[in-house]
């Protein structure tokens, strides 16, 4: 509305998540809308307010969204389960009759494309767009005639799309007696199947394991990636906070951010584990500044052990996520997933010519006593590696920390044992 979008001849798609002041501005505006009911429930989208909208003069539409998300694209399905969701969340069954939901899908429907002058009904100075459906099958019996309403009842709650036999668009016969008049289907059919074999070949070579469907949906990057890290119990972090903050070491740059990582496992090890993770940056008075969002897949265990359980690790593909949680999710298919939420504190220090990052993190959900302090860097080879593991056991005794204390567990793997 501020940016004068609604100014225009709008059609509003889904409408799933607006509230009641939102749809008192579309209807302001002449807006249409377009209503999914198919698509929201396969992808689990929710439920729009269809009711609330027709009640506030909203033109709403009837729709299929696309293949990906519907398959069919069966208008008559489209019809019958737009009248049962609204009956069933407004636990209301008179809502949304057959005739409102019918008239949905004509004549209010061309009037929320704003194309209700042109065509949706049958009146002189339209155009011609007629469908005709044989409403003599066995699964539309028995007719009754007592209401007049009753045939609106036919056509939304018994007819199938394969009932339809004629299609004239503005004049012109599209379909008779069930035969398309404009396509051919054998061919069209026959290209379908070709394709459908050749996208299943595609996938089937590129997505063998999880890095190779990372690679195939594009936008990322494979990037090996080894560090030295340690990860240790502080029942009280206060301690080592004050010596982080003394100014005793040379701090590069510090950061706080809420983590929010999803693990994803799978049957086979040597697809190790992928996580994608939500970085929310917070600033000194407590506010989102920026988010990020990563995907990292890491090896199927520490490739080393150095003194005071310093490890050596490796992941394997570094990239932004471009895509949600719920999208990996359903891409990846892990045969498990875990949830883990923490704040973290984060130093870049530069400790005797090594650059090491430092974190103490709070684990939130699941809820984890105490904080953790971990001490890492990336690394490039063995012998660089053994020097930055001295470096970060020195760290520990400078900070006054146990390695008693070392957790040798990832978090996801620490939250598994916690639970059991």
């Amino acid at each position: 509305k501020k940016l004068g979008l609604l100014e225009a001849k709008v059609i509003a798609a889904h409408c799933v998540h607006v509230d009641e002041g939102e749809i008192h501005t579309l209807e302001h505006a002449g807006t249409g809308v377009a209503h999914n009911p198919s698509s929201n429930l396969k992808l689990a989208s929710g439920f729009a307010p269809i009711t609330e909208m027709l009640e506030t003069g909203l033109n709403v539409g009837l729709a299929t969204d696309g293949p990906a998300s519907n398959n069919d694209l069966d208008l008559f399905e489209e019809m019958r389960l737009a009248t049962f969701i609204a009956k069933a969340i407004t636990k209301d069954p008179t809502a949304l009759p057959a005739r409102q939901v019918f008239e949905m899908a004509t004549s209010m429907g061309a009037k929320a494309l704003h194309l209700g002058e042109l065509t949706g009904s049958l009146k002189p100075g339209k155009r011609a767009d007629l469908v005709l459906v044989d409403m003599e099958t066995t699964h539309n019996y028995p007719h009754f005639a007592r209401d007049p309403e009753a045939i609106y009842s036919r056509l939304v709650y018994a007819t199938k799309s394969t009932d339809v036999t004629d299609v004239m668009v503005n004049g012109k016969w599209l379909m008779r007696d069930r035969e398309l008049l404009t396509l051919n289907e054998e061919s069209l059919l026959e290209a379908a199947a070709e394709y459908a074999q050749r996208i299943d070949t595609f996938l089937i070579e590129r997505e063998g394991s999880v890095l190779s469907k990372l690679i195939a949906i594009g936008g990322a990057r494979q990037e090996e990636s080894y560090e030295v890290q340690v990860k240790v119990r502080l029942p009280e972090p206060d301690p080592v906070l004050e010596k982080l903050n003394s100014g005793e070491f040379e701090v590069v740059r510090t950061a706080h951010y809420l983590e929010y990582d999803s693990y994803f496992s799978f049957d086979n090890p040597r697809d190790g584990r992928l996580r994608y993770r939500e970085d929310d940056f917070i600033d000194d008075d407590g506010n989102i500044f920026n988010v990020r969002y990563r995907l990292t897949l890491t090896g199927p265990a520490a490739e080393h052990e150095y003194p005071d359980s310093v490890l050596l690790s490796r992941s394997r593909f570094i990239a932004p996520a471009q895509h949600s949680s719920r999208f990996y999710h359903e891409y990846f298919n892990p045969t498990d997933e875990i949830e883990i939420n923490k704040d973290r504190i984060r130093w870049l220090l530069r400790y005797q010519g090594v650059e090491l990052f430092v974190n103490i993190d709070r684990v939130l959900k699941p809820a984890l006593e105490g904080c953790f302090l971990e001490i890492k860097s990336r690394t490039w080879s063995r012998r660089d590696a053994e020097l930055k593991a001295e470096k970060i056991s020195e760290l520990l005794r400078e900070l006054g920390v146990e390695e008693t204390e070392a957790v040798p567990q990832e978090y996801p793997d620490l939250v598994s044992k916690t639970s059991d």
